[in-house]
């Protein structure tokens, strides 16, 4: 791994070092108890689709799995520390350290917050989690939030991408229950990078309950920037089965490419089981699979065994 992978959680856990007497502060969002008994806030929207339909399941599967969702949709500090162990056929072993997770700053009635977003090595790899970060690298944000609503939030952003590159933008996401058991989400960023310049990427996701233990996921991820190879798009569909409160499996397939050339990069699938452990803050997971690789312009697709490793430390939270 590259200095550069191992410096930049370094910072984000000093961070939250620093910061860790944040954690538990701002556990209660603003927003709540108007006239009206309906909800008026994102999280309250949250609480009542938990309760009430197929939601929840899309809910615990963010917050057991740690998916992107989980951090954004946080409404307390969470970090999520998580060491991890890849074997690969076709490259080198490799040891990664990923920090990530949401600090609420107890000034702006809670709209300030900072974003940590970890290495995502899977990015450039195949594909696992759509939209953790853009262009598989680390992120330091500082997040204003300007709109809470029912099914609307709205963000400015200012802080860093790994480099360090200084980093500008604003973000709108929306997610709706369509039918009772079909939720929606899609979010949009614009940003500007120093020295890469802007940019823009979109998420668009769509959970399905197919019983009262299983989940389908159809997630997808779509980036153009000055920096980028045209769009650089990918999609997973994942099956996902909730065993117990402690253990779930998950399985999935993927596809990834780019327009610019037009090149589909990797496809293949995968399977994942994850277990709670010991704590309920400890979490291991073991995941095989396999894709059809293709870098660059070379003239064949090679296949490639693969296997992660993971072990998750979860700090806060709900």
């Amino acid at each position: 791994m590259s200095s550069t992978a191992l410096s930049f959680p370094g910072v984000c856990l000093a961070c939250i070092t620093a910061l860790s007497a944040v954690t538990g502060l701002a556990e209660e969002p603003t927003g709540g108890g108007q006239e009206s008994p309906a909800p008026q806030t994102w999280i309250d929207g949250q609480h009542q689709a938990i309760s009430q339909r197929a939601d929840g399941l899309a809910r615990w599967t963010d917050s057991f799995f740690g998916d992107a969702n989980s951090v954004e949709d946080s409404p307390s500090s969470l970090i999520r520390i998580r060491p991890q162990y890849n074997w690969d056929e076709q490259d080198d072993d490799e040891w990664s350290l990923r920090a990530t997770g949401r600090l609420y700053l107890p000034v702006a009635n809670d709209r300030l917050s900072l974003v940590f977003l970890g290495e995502d090595e899977d990015f450039d790899d195949d594909f696992y989690d759509p939209g953790l970060v853009a262009d598989g690298e680390s992120t330091l944000d500082l997040q204003y939030q300007l709109r809470d609503k029912l099914y609307h939030k709205a963000y400015l952003i200012a802080g860093f991408k790994a480099g360090p590159k200084g980093k500008l933008g604003a973000k709108y996401r929306y997610q709706r229950q369509l039918q009772e058991k079909t939720l929606f989400r899609f979010s949009e960023e614009l940003f500007w990078v120093g020295g890469d310049g802007f940019g823009t990427l979109t998420r668009a996701d769509l959970d399905y309950r197919l019983g009262q233990e299983t989940l389908l996921r159809w997630a997808n991820r779509a980036e153009y920037s000055e920096e980028s190879n045209g769009v650089e798009w990918n999609s997973r569909l994942a099956w996902v089965w909730r065993l117990d409160e402690q253990s779930a499996l998950r399985a999935f397939t993927f596809i990834r490419g780019e327009t610019d050339p037009e090149l589909l990069k990797s496809r293949g699938f995968g399977l994942g089981y994850r277990r709670q452990f010991l704590r309920d803050w400890l979490f291991w997971e073991v995941e095989p699979r396999y894709a059809w690789r293709k870098r660059q312009r070379d003239p064949d697709r090679e296949g490639v065994a693969m296997i992660k490793l993971r072990l998750e430390i979860l700090i806060g939270g709900h």
